[in-house]
């Protein structure tokens, strides 16, 4: 199909330009003015006035330009639907995120395998106690590491002891005289002579502080199972009475009640030989030292008595069993385990008090607690 120019075939028509278009290869045409014409397409080009409008032909469509149907405006979805706005992160950022994610995790697979390797040790520290205590038999300091058949028992009849114990105190407090005291106690005949310079009558009326309530457990760590009530007396100073059993009933422990020994600290603090005999004290690791007991050979400790105002230095040689005993019941070198502050035990000393009166050796340690086997 060839656009040429159209000849202005219309005298009547002012102003018009247009292009003839004949189709080609295309079938007959149909004569739009006359049987003589053939099909024709124009533009009409031209800014000038027309004489004549054509009007549309009835039954064809017009088609005029106009604007598009309006869409449908948009609508807001609410926040609970659409959510929070998530802030664009960087590249640069996001490497960082992920290379800190990775540093964590090496930390945690680092801090996991620390972890393991302490309990293997603490296991292996475990084994060969038990190995010790085999070879020594005769040593009860060692931590237990199941219950008796003693503990057992006192863990399954609680109840009925615990209010045999609080009968066995009330007789106890109720007393004035040592004839009274001496058939409710463990050992009579061994402790006579001591209650005789040592015991005091309970000296309160009522018994228990106003208010105050005494508190029962089951000692579970001592070298003997036992029953002990605490609480305050009338006069609010502290008690902690120990009651064992002996065949079928109840009796108490004076000497472990008050940290009561062979030889007392207020006596070695007044010039007394300890002579290698049982004293009974709190524990408390400590850092003095002197000429005679060195650092580079000796460990210090401090003795105090169960009132909590005296006390003694005491030694124990580096490479002696009483050390090792002592650094492991003071958690001494663990990683995972809090160190204790004071430990109660019974131990045997030797030495005059040195220079100063106060200085004396461990020579063995008898049991953990005041309640002898």
């Amino acid at each position: 199909m060839l656009p040429r120019r159209r000849k202005n075939s219309d005298a009547g028509r002012v102003g018009c330009v247009g292009f003839e278009v004949h189709v080609i290869g295309g079938g007959r045409a149909v004569p739009a003015d006359s049987g003589g014409r053939s099909l024709e397409m124009g533009l009409r080009i031209g800014s000038g006035e027309t004489k004549q409008r054509s009007a549309a032909s009835p039954g064809q469509p017009v088609h005029r330009l106009g604007a598009a149907d309006e869409e449908p405006p948009l609508q807001v979805k609410p926040m609970s639907e659409a959510g929070p706005a998530e802030p664009r992160i960087s590249s640069r950022e996001q490497r960082a995120r992920r290379g800190l994610a990775r540093w964590t995790g090496w930390m945690a697979v680092a801090t996991c395998l620390a972890v393991v390797a302490a309990v293997a040790g603490l296991m292996r520290a475990g084994k060969g106690k038990v190995s010790n205590a085999a070879s020594n038999p005769g040593y009860v300091f060692e931590k237990q590491q199941h219950l008796d058949r003693e503990q057992e028992y006192f863990l399954v009849h609680s109840g009925e002891l615990i209010k045999q114990a609080e009968k066995l105190l009330e007789r106890y407090a109720a007393a004035t005289s040592l004839e009274q005291v001496l058939p409710l106690v463990r050992d009579a005949e061994q402790v006579k002579e001591r209650m005789a310079r040592l015991w005091k009558p309970w000296g309160t009326d009522p018994m228990l502080a106003a208010g105050g309530e005494i508190t029962c457990f089951v000692l579970e760590e001592s070298a003997r199972a036992g029953i002990s009530l605490k609480g305050y007396k009338g006069d609010f100073s502290p008690f902690d009475m120990v009651f064992i059993r002996e065949g079928e009933g109840l009796t108490l422990d004076w000497e472990a009640s008050q940290g009561i020994g062979e030889v007392q600290i207020a006596e070695l603090l007044e010039g007394a030989a300890a002579e290698d005999r049982v004293v009974r004290g709190i524990i408390q690791p400590a850092e003095f030292y002197s000429q005679a007991f060195p650092e580079s050979r000796f460990r210090s400790f401090r003795l105090v008595d169960a009132g909590g105002d005296l006390f003694v230095w005491v030694f124990a040689p580096l490479d002696s069993a009483v050390a090792s005993v002592l650094k492991t019941e003071f958690n001494e070198g663990s990683l995972l385990l809090e160190k204790s502050v004071q430990i109660p035990a019974s131990v045997r000393l030797s030495g005059t008090g040195g220079s100063s009166g106060k200085c004396y050796e461990i020579t063995e340690m008898l049991h953990k607690g005041w309640v002898r086997p």
